[in-house]
């Protein structure tokens, strides 16, 4: 997995050092992830077209805020992700990859952070 420090490394590497809350964007097929301190842009879609990437594409990564403690994974599960018409397949692959590509991610960070889902539907609970 490439892993993109927004704005520079140096920046990254102080929040971590520090404990400080960051934000990533996972890609949905895990080749890529960016990766800033909360403090220097507060939301993911910034994030994402601060680093070249747009639209759809843009939709299908995997948003978190984190620090060494817990990630809280924003599930909004887009309506074209993977190209799977059905509702619930769709949810169902969606939760699936970012149950495997979000802790990956981390790890790969370094950190062990306890993953909490925020804003899933309830539908999830049924996989």
């Amino acid at each position: 997995m490439n892993i993109i420090k927004f704005p520079d490394a140096e920046k990254v590497n102080n929040a971590v050092a520090e404990d400080r809350p960051l934000i990533a964007a996972i890609e949905s097929g895990g080749a890529t992830a960016v990766v800033c301190p909360a403090e220097e842009l507060p939301d993911h879609r910034i994030l994402l077209e601060s680093c070249g990437f747009f639209g759809e594409y843009a939709e299908s990564f995997f948003r978190i805020r984190f620090n060494s403690n817990s990630a809280d994974w924003e599930f909004d599960c887009p309506p074209h992700y993977n190209d799977i018409p059905d509702l619930s397949a769709r949810l169902s692959g969606y939760y699936s990859d970012g149950l495997r590509i979000i802790p990956e991610f981390l790890v790969m960070f370094g950190y062990f952070s306890k993953l909490k889902i925020k804003n899933a539907p309830p539908e999830i609970w049924e996989f």
